[in-house]
C-alpha cells in the first residue's frame, strides 16, 4: 500500500504516527509523511496514496487536501488520543480548549470522524465517546513502543532517584493526590534519595531536585534510563480515564520500576508489568518501600523490561496493517456501489 500521513502537530504524533508507519514502512509499505516539522505540509506527497491517515485535529488546509484525496479515490483513517471535552480547570490548555470551547472542538471532530473509513483510538473509553456521537466502525490501537529504546538504561549513580515524567496537564493531580508534600517527606526520611520532573515543576529543594521544563523527545528514554523509580500519580477524573498506558511504558523500557494510581489506564496493571498501584493516601508508604527495598527495585525492573518487549509495535504493527487495509476495502466497497466515483 501507499500510505500518506497527515497530522496535528503534537507530542503524540510519535505513538500515534511515526512510530506505527515508520513499521509499516519496514513491512514494505511506501508511507508518506506530509509534515516535516510545523507548518511543512506538502500536499505533493500525498499523490496516489491507497490511504491516508489523519491524526487528531486537521487544520482546513489539512481536511480540504484529505477530502480532494477521497474524493479521488483515496481511503481515510482518522485517529484521535484525547477527549479534550473533559480537560480539567487546572490544565494550561483549558482556557483555549476547554468549557464551551472544548464541545465546539468534539463537534468538529466528530465531522471529521464522519468522513473516515475506519476511526482508531487509543483506548476504549474514547472508543465509547466516539461511538455515542455516531461513528460506527472504530478500533482501538494502543501506544506501542519503538523496538530502539527498549533496554534504555542508564544508571551508575548513588542514592535512589526518584522521576516524574509530567506534562503541565498534570496540575490538575496536585490538589488532589498529596504527591508533593509525600515526596518532600521522603527527602527529609532518607538522604539518600533525590527527585526529578520532567514538565510539571514541584517547587522541591533545589539541592535535591532536578526539574526540567522540556525535554527533546528523543532524549526522553535517556533522562528516565537514570531514574531508579518512576511515578504516575493520577486523579480520578474524566479527562485521565481516557488516558493511555505509555508513560508506564515508557518506563518499563529503561527497567524502571513504577508506581501508579490504579486510575483509567493503570488499573489491571501490576507486578507482572513491572510496578505497583498506589491509593491517593499510599504513596508515602509505597515509595518508602521502594527506597528501602533495593532487590524489590530490581526485580520489578526486571519485570518491566520483559514487559516493554511485548509492547513494542513490532509486535502489534500488524492491527495498524490491518485498519488500513480495511480502510481501502470499505472505500472500494462504496465506490463499486456509486459506479466508481466517492463523494463525500
Amino acid at each position: 500500500m501507499r500510505i500518506g500521513v497527515v497530522y496535528e502537530w503534537k507530542v503524540n504524533i510519535r505513538y500515534r504516527s511515526m512510530i506505527p508507519f515508520e513499521a509499516l514502512r519496514r513491512r514494505g509499505h511506501d508511507v508518506v509523511f506530509t509534515r516535516q516539522q510545523p507548518g511543512d505540509a506538502n500536499a505533493r506527497r500525498l499523490a496516489g496514496c491507497d490511504v491516508v491517515h489523519g491524526y487528531r485535529l486537521l487544520d482546513d488546509g489539512d481536511l480540504k487536501l484529505v477530502r480532494q484525496l477521497v474524493r479521488g479515490g483515496a481511503a481515510f483513517v482518522w485517529d484521535t488520543d484525547d477527549d479534550l471535552a473533559s480537560l480539567p480547570k487546572e490544565s494550561p490548555y483549558y482556557r483555549q480548549n476547554g468549557a464551551l470551547n472544548a464541545q465546539r472542538i468534539f463537534a468538529r471532530t466528530v465531522r471529521i470522524a464522519q468522513d473516515a473509513d475506519v476511526v482508531t483510538t487509543s483506548t476504549e473509553p474514547l472508543r465509547e465517546r466516539y461511538a455515542q456521537a455516531g461513528i460506527e466502525r472504530i478500533e482501538v490501537l494502543g501506544n506501542y513502543l519503538d523496538p530502539a529504546v527498549i533496554g534504555s538504561r542508564r544508571r551508575g549513580h548513588d542514592g535512589v532517584v526518584i522521576g516524574w515524567t509530567a506534562g503541565l496537564e498534570h496540575a490538575s493531580e496536585l490538589p488532589r493526590i498529596p504527591i508533593v508534600e509525600t515526596l518532600r517527606r521522603l527527602l527529609d526520611a532518607h538522604p539518600q534519595v533525590r527527585v526529578a520532573s520532567l514538565g510539571l515543576d514541584l517547587g522541591l529543594p533545589p539541592e535535591r531536585y532536578e526539574h526540567h521544563d522540556e525535554i527533546h523527545i528523543t532524549k526522553l528514554q535517556e533522562q528516565i534510563g537514570r531514574w531508579d523509580v518512576g511515578i504516575a500519580p493520577l486523579a480520578d477524573i474524566p479527562f485521565n480515564r481516557t488516558r493511555s498506558d505509555v508513560k508506564l511504558k515508557e518506563y518499563a523500557a529503561a527497567g524502571t520500576p513504577w508506581l501508579a494510581s490504579p486510575i483509567g489506564p493503570y488499573a489491571g496493571l501490576g507486578e507482572e508489568q513491572g510496578g505497583r498501584l498506589v491509593a491517593d493516601d499510599g504513596w508515602a508508604e509505597a515509595l518508602d518501600a521502594l527506597v528501602r527495598r533495593r532487590f524489590d527495585r530490581f526485580r520489578l525492573g526486571r519485570k518491566a523490561r520483559a514487559w516493554a518487549k511485548a509492547e513494542s509495535i513490532e509486535r502489534h504493527v500488524d492491527r495498524w496493517e490491518r485498519v488500513c487495509e480495511e480502510a481501502v476495502q470499505r472505500q472500494r466497497a462504496r465506490a463499486a456501489q456509486c459506479g466508481g466515483r466517492v463523494w463525500r
